[in-house]
């Protein structure tokens, strides 16, 4: 059983950061939450919502904030309102403060404006930092840790090495009692009766065509286009995949052999460790997917990648891999791991080894590239409604 070094929080979880957020509730103090994360070094989450919100879009908005700030990896958070928003400051606070974190609040209007409202963000800021200064690394087990898998800027190698190596990953992480999320719904059709075969149950099999079947018919309906009319996207293409099929079959094995636990939503929790589908059918950018895990409570997404992106996110750390060794060479200051060693002569048994390996020392603490280079992007992926037919 494989041991890693965390910090215990008081609501029994475990966490591999210690993060300290500043979170808009609102656009309107986008640079004001900017500047206060510029000046102490926390991570700003920014958005251009909180504010002439229909209500399920609402929903979402706080669903996402208030995950945020309850992300294991997150040892305090300041609050930054306007004052006459539509996203309530004190239950977003009280939200997060229920998971037993220290939690701060700033009104712009209440301190007589921008300069203010920063000045005070930042001692505040300081007082978060100093409090997670005390708390002290412990011996824990993989039990509680949460692995996001991903692909993005797919190319040739992602189905041969890169998502082939994650796969071997994700079955050491769950063999040691982890969960293991996967989405990018989108890139299931064509390859949905192997995710349906390896599902736990016959029902679980069945919601998985469900899910896959929906997602085609709505396409159809609100775009008067199948879905592998957009997919594969040009960057793939140009990558070397031709088809949404082909696309597909290289998703899939991010899964490895683990059986498929079942599906879940955004808003819900993770009932116990295993290999489960996040249910998120919004066609959009890698940080739709990578917010998403974030707010079930990931503590880190390894990301395969055969073109090479920079992206990662505010609340954990993005292990970055490719399969292709050129990227690799080229992209260095990216990318954390080279699985395009399988293309040379190693074995995909080893160096899902190595990779699992990597992410043990990326939960004890080492920086990724992502962490280094300040990639924290968090974008609030929005539920797709589904017309009545």
């Amino acid at each position: 059983m494989s041991i890693i070094q965390a910090y215990k929080r008081d609501n029994g979880k475990i966490g591999i950061r210690n993060y300290i957020l500043v979170i808009s509730t609102v656009s309107c103090v986008n640079t004001v939450t900017s500047k206060i994360a510029q000046k102490t070094g926390a991570i700003p989450i920014n958005h251009e919502q909180g504010c002439v919100e229909f209500e399920d879009d609402h929903k979402r908005t706080v669903l996402a904030l208030s995950s945020a700030g309850r992300n294991p990896n997150v040892a305090g958070v300041l609050v930054v309102g306007l004052g006459c928003e539509q996203t309530s400051s004190q239950p977003l606070i009280r939200s997060i403060q229920a998971s037993g974190k220290p939690v701060e609040f700033v009104r712009v209007q209440d301190e007589g404006g921008s300069p203010e409202a920063i000045q005070k963000g930042v001692e505040l800021i300081e007082k978060l930092q100093k409090q997670s200064e005390e708390l002290a690394r412990e011996e824990c087990t993989l039990e509680g840790l949460v692995v996001g898998v991903q692909c993005g800027g797919s190319d040739w190698t992602t189905a041969i090495s890169g998502n082939t190596v994650i796969g071997k990953m994700t079955d050491l992480v769950i063999q040691n009692g982890g969960s293991v999320l996967m989405s990018e719904v989108a890139g299931f059709p064509g390859s949905e009766h192997i995710v349906a075969e390896q599902a736990v149950s016959h029902q679980v099999g069945l919601d998985v065509f469900q899910m896959v079947d929906e997602l085609r018919a709505d396409f159809v309906k609100d775009h008067g286009q199948t879905i592998e009319k957009i997919n594969p996207t040009p960057g793939n293409k140009a990558g070397g995949i031709t088809t949404l099929v082909e696309k597909s079959m290289g998703n899939i094995k991010k899964m490895g052999s683990s059986p498929v636990q079942g599906l879940l939503k955004l808003e819900d929790k993770i009932p116990y460790p295993g290999l489960w589908i996040v249910d998120s059918r919004v066609q959009g950018p890698d940080q739709f997917s990578t917010t998403g895990f974030g707010i079930l409570g990931a503590h880190v997404t390894v990301f395969s990648t055969g073109r090479g992106t920079p992206i990662g996110n505010a609340v954990m750390p993005l292990i970055k891999i490719t399969g292709n060794p050129v990227t690799y060479t080229k992209f260095q200051s990216i990318l954390d791991f080279n699985a395009g060693v399988v293309l040379e002569g190693e074995s995909i048994e080893e160096t899902g080894k190595s990779l699992y390996e990597f992410l043990l020392k990326v939960a004890n603490g080492k920086q990724t590239k992502s962490e280094i280079n300040e990639n924290f992007e968090f974008v609030i992926p929005r539920e797709q409604r589904r017309k009545a037919i």
